[in-house]
């Protein structure tokens, strides 16, 4: 046996075993300054994980890269098989036969993180799961994912799907950047179909000020992961955007308070969350204008909500900051003018969840799969 089988064999012994003993490693955070680019926070952001659902967002960027390509659109149906009706929770339920818009399917991929969802547009794009996923993987590649491997599109349990926190950054910069014109979606909070309505599992987009678009994903052996990215003002009216990922969360309501401590530690001095109208660059002195100057200067603290001006720390240096997991909730809570009971309230129902019934028995799901794929 040679070296190289004996170190594949290292590898996906281990990837076994953490699958079936609990996470791939201890939680994983990563905070990205949207402006330079530059990686403000690190906390084991290399180490393998499990993406769970945060594999849905690959699955929406080939969406998006099929309609920019003028493959399909957002109201082209695609038509639902038997292999999508029999996948594990979360799901719409969908039927055999039945035939569904584009548009509807990406909102439940973001919005409920349907697994259904998730195989129709792997069939109706590529014919079948195993093509749509080997694209998965090397569009993977293509955008600097060194560490990523699909073998589904949905994120349900399996040892050989892996990324890390970094290849999870990479990606929703990428959505960002490259599909401007849909990042709207990733902040739905809720969508209608079949006349019911189907509420956010990215719950932090509900309390914490200026996120604008975030996914999240749970399975037991990857814990709660969460991307999102926030953008927040200045009293002067410049702004400031950061991209955060927290994987390996112990809940989906400690993952978001986490992740919102972060977002408040890196937007320092940047608190509102609305455009401030700029005051126009100053003219020469003149006496009869001070009086309007003053009404300007009134009417911008007033668009800020009279919020104080403070102190803009200056940016962030090379030096790349690990972070210590400990903050004050209470502070946090109180910088972001929320309630502990209203956090409370927001998380009491969540429906993030894939029972460890349901991985336990994951080799049965793939063995369904498999017997689907092999039918005439």
């Amino acid at each position: 046996m040679s070296i190289r089988c004996i170190y594949k064999f290292i590898i996906y012994l281990l990837l076994y075993s953490s699958f079936f003993t609990g996470y791939c490693a201890k939680k994983s955070a990563l905070v990205i300054d949207f402006a330079s680019g530059k990686t403000i926070l690190d906390k084991d952001s290399a180490s393998v994980r499990y993406p769970a659902s945060l594999t849905k967002m690959m699955t929406i960027y080939l969406v998006f890269e099929a309609i920019r390509q003028g493959k399909i659109s957002l109201s082209t149906k695609f038509k639902v098989s038997k292999l999508a009706t029999i996948q594990a929770p979360s799901k719409l339920n969908l039927h055999v036969g039945e035939k569904i818009a584009v548009l509807d399917l990406i909102r439940a991929l973001i919005v409920k993180s349907a697994n259904d969802a998730a195989v129709v547009v792997a069939e109706g794009l590529c014919g079948n799961v195993e093509a749509f996923c080997r694209r998965m993987t090397a569009k993977a590649r293509q955008l600097g994912m060194l560490k990523t491997y699909f073998v589904n599109p949905s994120g349900l349990p399996n040892p050989r799907q892996v990324t890390c926190a970094k290849d999870i950054a990479t990606l929703g910069i990428s959505l960002f950047r490259n599909f401007p014109q849909y990042w709207h979606l990733f902040s739905i909070k809720s969508f209608p179909y079949r006349g019911r309505t189907y509420h956010t599992h990215c719950k932090i987009i509900n309390w914490c000020k200026g996120t604008d678009g975030g996914k999240t994903g749970f399975t037991a052996s990857s814990g709660f992961n969460l991307f999102v990215t926030a953008k927040r003002y200045n009293p002067k009216g410049d702004s400031k955007r950061v991209f955060v990922v927290v994987m390996g969360g112990d809940s989906s309501k400690s993952r978001d308070l986490y992740a919102a401590f972060l977002i408040n530690r890196f937007l320092d001095g940047f608190t509102i969350c609305s455009p401030v109208k700029k005051l126009p660059a100053p003219k020469p002195a003149d006496k009869n204008k001070n009086k309007t100057k003053d009404k300007k200067r009134i009417s911008l603290m007033k668009q800020i909500d009279q919020e104080k001006k403070t102190k803009i720390p200056p940016p962030p240096d090379e030096t790349i900051i690990n972070e210590v997991e400990s903050f004050s909730v209470s502070e946090l809570l109180k910088a972001e003018k929320v309630l502990m009971d209203d956090i409370d309230v927001i998380y009491e129902d969540d429906e993030e969840v894939v029972t460890i019934e349901e991985e336990i028995n994951v080799k049965e799901l793939l063995s369904k799969d498999n017997k689907e794929r092999n039918k005439p």
